[in-house]
């Protein structure tokens, strides 16, 4: 049965060598380096993107696996 329930964990991989701390979470990467974080996950449209505090990027992610759109006030696809 634990088998059916998805792992909601933010899993810390390790620094690299360059400080940036790595993260792993729901198959995307987080990378954080302070206030800086950039969110790391092919097919999201906020890929390669840097954002806010790292629970605002596994936001992102939970709202683009789970509806495949992007949490508000973010627009995806972008309105013309």
């Amino acid at each position: 049965m634990s088998a059916m329930i998805p792992d909601l964990r933010l899993r810390v991989i390790n620094p690299d060598d360059k400080g940036w701390v790595i993260y792993e979470y729901r198959g995307a990467t987080i990378r954080s380096q302070g206030v800086h974080n950039r969110l790391l996950m092919d097919g999201h449209p906020m890929h390669q993107r840097f954002g806010g505090h790292v629970d605002l990027l596994q936001s992102w992610v939970d709202a683009w696996i789970d509806h495949q759109r992007l949490p508000p006030p973010l627009v995806w696809p972008p309105r013309k």
